[in-house]
């Protein structure tokens, strides 16, 4: 029985401040096997709708928190799983559900078969983003042991407090159900870990290759460190596919500075990687950086550096900038009032040396569109104390100097 008050379908999208197309076309789950609505969904690594470990793929999508969370989208309410959407929109930041609502939404329709109790009968998963493992091989300050096993490895040996043998996505039975939703796939985002020396990643493309679905949309988040992974051809499983590749390369910074916050970064050998992935017609390249404390009064020198190497230029898609929100002692906000004034000052000099490559006004939006999120929390006197004591551990356990490597910074480890 489908639910009957939904009328006009597709002006939810228009009208409605909490409607997202994603709980209908998509399930996400992390390495360790939890599933939530989204990737960024609020607690959703923490307890989540439900556990591809130990439950399958519709019982997920039909979980309690998943039907009510779909009610709720319907009746316009805001669930909480969703706050950093709406914090994002709120700031006028845009957001992962306006993204999903623009790409998805010629599927509107099909919520009106939508159950009263909010379950669906017939689900397509038409995004995919499963994450099977935490196998990495960096340990990126902005991340934890759950998406990187050098961080659970590294953790085990120094004896943190709540270091843990971190569960592994590795349900044959779900990855069979996965592979079953091929048919309906519209694209498939590849994270991590590190997605590219990952397993399941190439049992997925070789089953696609099969299948015929060569159409796919193929996208991935990768720290461009390895495009080899045992015996497989990658440049050949990717020449398959028609629509192309499309690699978000996750680049904080360059030089010292990249190896500090992505620990495991051989900047030369990124560097190389990301040349070869730019020159190669087959591979559509963009560079993602998490905007925090570490590049956030730098901006200047990152991006004058990647203009003046060719890394970036005027005909590029807009090399994205994600404001990070966990953990909250990295994050742009706990910045101090006069570092945050600086990077603003930084910021402007970025603007016009876009303007001076010509760069177009979407790219230099996207940059001044992060100021009102760095000042919409002051977090320094709460976060501090963390800030400081994290930083010191990592810093003695890695050999490393936060101080040496950001002098800028230097006074907040007084």
């Amino acid at each position: 029985m489908s639910t009957n008050n939904i009328t006009n379908p597709s002006q939810l999208l228009t009208s409605s401040t909490s409607f997202c197309m994603s709980p209908w076309i998509h399930i996400h789950t992390s390495p360790t096997g939890i599933a939530s609505p989204c990737c960024i969904a609020e607690a959703g690594y923490v307890e989540g709708v439900g556990n591809s470990i130990n439950q399958s793929l519709i019982e997920i999508v039909n979980s309690k928190k998943m039907n009510e969370l779909r009610l709720n989208m319907l009746t316009d309410v805001k669930n909480p799983m969703c706050s950093t959407c709406h914090r994002h929109e709120e700031h006028g930041v845009p957001s992962f559900r306006q993204t999903f609502n623009n790409q998805y939404g010629q599927y509107v329709g099909e919520i009106a078969d939508t159950n009263s109790d909010g379950s669906l009968n017939d689900f397509k998963m038409r995004y995919f983003d499963i994450r099977f493992s935490n196998i990495c091989n960096f340990k990126c300050r902005s991340c934890n042991s759950s998406f990187s096993s050098q961080w659970e490895l590294e953790d085990k040996r120094s004896k943190r407090p709540g270091a843990w043998t971190v569960p592994k996505n590795n349900s044959k039975p779900f990855l069979k159900e996965i592979l079953n939703q091929i048919e309906f796939i519209d694209e498939a985002y590849f994270a991590g870990g590190e997605p590219l020396i990952t397993e399941q990643h190439y049992v997925i493309l070789e089953e696609m290759i099969r299948q015929k679905r060569t159409d796919i949309r193929l996208k991935y988040n990768s720290n461009l460190s390895n495009f080899k992974f045992k015996d497989k051809d990658l440049m050949g499983l990717w020449k398959y596919f028609t629509n192309g590749i499309f690699i978000s390369a996750s680049i904080d910074h360059f030089g010292e500075r990249a190896e500090y916050i992505r620990h495991g970064t051989d900047w030369a050998t990124v560097e190389n990687n990301f040349i070869i992935a730019k020159q190669n017609p087959h591979i559509t390249l963009q560079m993602n950086t998490v905007l925090s404390m570490y590049n956030y009064t730098t901006l200047f020198e990152f991006y004058e550096y990647l203009i003046n190497k060719k890394l970036y230029n005027a005909n590029d898609l807009t090399y994205s900038l994600y404001n990070m929100v966990s953990p909250r002692e990295l994050a742009a906000h706990v910045l101090p009032i006069e570092y945050k004034n600086l990077g603003k000052e930084k910021l402007a000099s970025v603007v016009k040396l876009f303007q001076d490559n010509k760069f177009g006004q979407q790219k230099i939006n996207h940059l001044t569109e992060i100021l009102p999120w760095v000042y919409s929390e002051h977090t320094w006197d709460n976060e501090k104390e963390n800030f400081q004591n994290e930083t010191a551990r990592l810093d003695k356990i890695r050999g490393e100097s936060f101080v040496k490597t950001f002098p800028e910074l230097a006074s907040l480890m007084d």
